[in-house]
């Protein structure tokens, strides 16, 4: 594993680092592109960048992995998100910990806060930057999820498993969280 730091301000004093943006150019000053893999953390402008830059690169996306980086800020304006669910309430049936409850989700919400906000505390950790443990099962109802930031497995997604911490309801749902915290 390589470390490099790269500065965002105009001018770096530091010995060692970079300055400016991290572009497909010093990707490629610093990294063997061909046989390597890389990790990108940080916050959501830097992801959006970054995409582009690593695009350049042509990399098959085994090789590029992402720190979950928790909720979109505005889900609504992302250019995916199904206009017609702006505004709208649905029901969530839930089955956490042993405890069913049923309660209202907004579809600007992502399903892991409307379990929260009605006391249910699923297994999650993906505020602290560690994803998976709030990984739960969909047994009804349609979910929207940012395509670029899907990071399940393809036999996940075919089983109907799902990220609550970044998945939005747009129908009534029924889901299951099977872990304790």
């Amino acid at each position: 594993m390589r470390v490099v730091h790269v500065l965002s301000c105009e001018s770096v004093s530091l010995p060692g680092c970079e300055s400016g943006f991290i572009t497909a150019d010093l990707i490629r000053k610093y990294a063997d592109v061909e046989g390597a893999s890389f990790f990108v953390c940080g916050p959501q402008v830097m992801y959006d960048f970054c995409r582009g830059e690593l695009a350049r690169l042509d990399l098959p996306r085994r090789r590029v992995r992402w720190e979950a980086f928790g909720e979109v800020k505005n889900i609504a304006r992302h250019p995916a998100f199904p206009a017609p669910a702006v505004g709208r309430t649905f029901r969530l049936k839930a089955q956490v910990n042993g405890t069913s409850a049923e309660v209202r989700a907004s579809a600007t919400e992502t399903v892991l806060v409307a379990l929260e906000r009605a006391g249910l505390a699923p297994s999650s950790q993906c505020r602290s930057g560690e994803c998976g443990f709030c990984r739960s099962l969909l047994l009804a109802g349609d979910i929207f999820v940012v395509p670029e930031s899907d990071g399940r497995r393809a036999a996940d997604k075919e089983l109907g498993h799902f990220h609550p911490c970044s998945s939005y309801p747009l129908s009534d749902l029924e889901v299951r969280v099977p872990r304790t915290a």
